[in-house]
C-alpha cells in the first residue's frame, strides 16, 4: 500500500501581495526623499537662502519658509513705497499738460491711455489682494511686504528694459533718416501707426506687471 503524499505549494493571497505592493511604492518613494548634495550644491541653496531677495519673486517664493529679518522688512517696506511712487509718478502725475496760447492748458492723455492706465492699477490690486488672500490660509510673518515689494521692483526694472529697448529702436530708426533721438520721438508720436503702438505697449505693458506678480497669486503650502 503506497502512502499517498500531497504537495502543497505557497499561493499568494490577496492581502499579502497587496501588503509587497504596497511596500515596495513606499521603498519606491522612500529613495527620492533623502538626496547627497554635493559641496557646491550645498553652497549654492546656502547663498540663494542668505540672498537679498530684491526684485526675485521667485527666490523669495522658494524659501517662503525662511524668517525674515526687521532690517529687511523694513527694506521691503522702503523699497514698496519707492516703487508705488514712481509708478503714481509715471502714470499719474499731471505732467503730460500742454499750454496753447489764447486757448489755455488740455490734456494730452487719449481715453485708451487713461483706461489703460487705471487697468494697471486695478491688475496690481488684484495681485496684491490675491497674496493678502493666500496669506490668510498660510500665514507667514512680514511676507505681504517682502513679495509685494519684489513684484512691484520687478515691474520696474522689466520696464526699464523694455524703455531701453524702444529707445535704442527709436534711435537706431532715426539714424537711419539722419534724425536724433527727439525728433525721432516726435515724428513718430505724430504719426497714424503710433496708436497700434499704444495698442501694442498696453499688451506688453500687462504682460510684464502680470509676469511679475505671477507667484502674488500661488498658493503658499
Amino acid at each position: 500500500m503506497q502512502s499517498a503524499t500531497t504537495n502543497t505549494e505557497y499561493t499568494a493571497t490577496p492581502s499579502s501581495t497587496n501588503d509587497q505592493t504596497s511596500n515596495s511604492a513606499h521603498t519606491d518613494a522612500n529613495k527620492h526623499l533623502f538626496v547627497s548634495l554635493t559641496k557646491d550644491e550645498s553652497l549654492f541653496l546656502n547663498k540663494k537662502r542668505r540672498s537679498w531677495k530684491l526684485a526675485n519673486p521667485k527666490d523669495l517664493y522658494t524659501f517662503r519658509g525662511q524668517s525674515i529679518g526687521v532690517f529687511k522688512h523694513l527694506l521691503h517696506i522702503v523699497i514698496f513705497l519707492v516703487c508705488s511712487f514712481l509708478f503714481i509718478y509715471i502714470y499719474y502725475l499731471p505732467f503730460d499738460k500742454e499750454l496753447i496760447n489764447g486757448v489755455g492748458s488740455y490734456n494730452t492723455i487719449t481715453p485708451f491711455e487713461r483706461f489703460s492706465r487705471t487697468l494697471f492699477v486695478g491688475l496690481i490690486l488684484f495681485n496684491l489682494n490675491s497674496l493678502r488672500v493666500n496669506l490668510k490660509a498660510y500665514s507667514i510673518k512680514r511676507y505681504w511686504f517682502a513679495m509685494a515689494s519684489n513684484s512691484l521692483l520687478k515691474v520696474v526694472i522689466l520696464n526699464i528694459y523694455y524703455l531701453l529697448f524702444i529707445t535704442s529702436s527709436m534711435a537706431y530708426i532715426g539714424a537711419q533718416y539722419g534724425l536724433d533721438l527727439f525728433s525721432a520721438a516726435q515724428l513718430f508720436k505724430d504719426d497714424a501707426s503710433y496708436e497700434i503702438f499704444l495698442i501694442f505697449d498696453f499688451f506688453i505693458s500687462v504682460g510684464i506687471i502680470w509676469y511679475a506678480f505671477r507667484f502674488c497669486r500661488k498658493g503658499l503650502k
